[in-house]
């Protein structure tokens, strides 16, 4: 059976123009559920406190969009988010994220007050294949519907951010180190991601994909205009389409890959209605992103079967030592403590380094770069 994802394209954040293009988004995706009399949260993207301009966070305009549909179903809309790995989850901290990332006043344009409150709670998945328990942020355990809202944009680590990445976010922000420190394989960590999905089930996905994220992200990354505003009832399908959109083999993007191994999607199935969808041959993928492969002799007899060379194989951060400013937060959100301070600049412990690249995740300044060894380099070309 085939999956819709529906398309709409947008060329700016214009009010009239996000709302519309969001209609008939949604529209093509076939609709959205029937929202009336239950409370309805709205789950944007707010990675950090960096601000919308950066293309980093979704845009408030698209969770206005978003929200007024959920309100005129008659929703009861809630709008919340845990921000990512090492930023404390507290009604202070929160109250600025909300703020710097224009929730706040969209918020405020829909008649919706924000909750300060910032409580979690255990929940179990016993069909989890590598998580079977997750701690939830209140929101999400307590709505009836559950409506992501997710960003465009390349992600070093799991090399593509969208519809499955964001659902992390319901993960309190302190917690989400102690996953990349259990999981430092990305396949691992995409699995942990569709267990989370699993668990989770967001009942509706759209993603801001006016402008994206390419290169280095999610957050080091250069925004970049794309055009289009996405719809889906399933987050597997849309992040299909939106890999598709900039070039990406979703099948090389290893959330996609666990998804379609359980059966949840089939990428040669997933089909597009509303606005054709022209895919960006020039989109700067992630340098931690590969070509289809060949599945050579070297890569079937010796790197998978000496899974530590992966440690000299992948890029490892370097710190720019003229931007950086010493803020510390690399050290503070490390999970294993590879990331050190010496002089006020921060720096690292290439040994304990699980290439996680949290730091570069959450570095505001850009200050963090990702380079292969020598070693690394040399392995590069026998496997591109």
């Amino acid at each position: 059976m085939n999956q819709i994802t529906g398309s709409a394209q947008c060329s700016s954040y214009d009010r009239e123009e996000v709302c519309r293009a969001v209609e008939r988004a949604v529209e093509a995706a076939g609709g959205l559920p029937d929202l009336a009399g239950k409370k309805v949260l709205l789950k944007p993207n707010l990675l950090s406190d960096a601000g919308y301009e950066k293309a980093v966070s979704t845009h408030p305009e698209v969770v206005f969009a978003v929200g007024k549909l959920i309100i005129d179903a008659g929703g009861i809309l809630m709008i919340a988010d845990s921000p990512g790995a090492g930023i404390l989850y507290t009604p202070r901290v929160m109250k600025r994220v909300y703020q710097k990332c224009g929730i706040t006043q969209v918020a405020g344009d829909l008649g919706v007050a924000m909750d300060p409150e910032t409580g979690s709670k255990d929940r179990s998945y016993p069909e989890g294949k590598v998580m079977k328990h997750f701690t939830v942020i209140d929101p999400a355990c307590e709505a009836d519907v559950i409506i992501s809202v997710c960003k465009l944009k390349t992600h070093i680590f799991t090399r593509f951010s969208g519809a499955v990445k964001n659902t992390f976010g319901v993960v309190p922000g302190l917690d989400k180190p102690v996953f990349h420190s259990r999981f430092p394989d990305p396949a691992d960590f995409s699995e942990m991601l569709v267990d989370l999905n699993e668990l989770i089930k967001p009942d509706f996905v759209v993603m801001d994909a006016v402008f994206g994220m390419e290169g280095n992200g999610p957050m080091g990354g250069e925004p970049r205009r794309v055009g289009y505003i996405l719809a889906s009832k399933s987050v597997y399908a849309l992040d299909v389409t939106a890999q598709k959109l900039i070039s990406m083999d979703p099948l090389r993007i290893q959330t996609t890959a666990a998804a379609a191994a359980r059966g949840l999607v089939d990428p040669a199935r997933v089909v597009t209605a509303g606005d054709l969808v022209i895919p960006l041959t020039d989109f700067v993928l992630p340098s931690t992103y590969t070509a289809p492969s060949r599945n050579t002799w070297f890569r079937r007899n010796v790197l998978r079967r000496f899974q530590t060379m992966g440690k000299y194989y992948a890029p490892a951060p370097v710190v720019k030592k003229d931007i950086c400013v010493g803020c510390g937060q690399c050290v503070r959100i490390c999970p294993v403590g590879a990331a050190v301070m010496k002089d006020r600049k921060a720096g690292f412990d290439h040994s304990k380094c699980i290439r996680c690249y949290c730091c570069h995740e959450m570095c505001q300044y850009h200050a963090i770069e990702m380079k292969r060894s020598a070693a690394g380099r040399f392995l590069h070309m026998f496997l591109r």
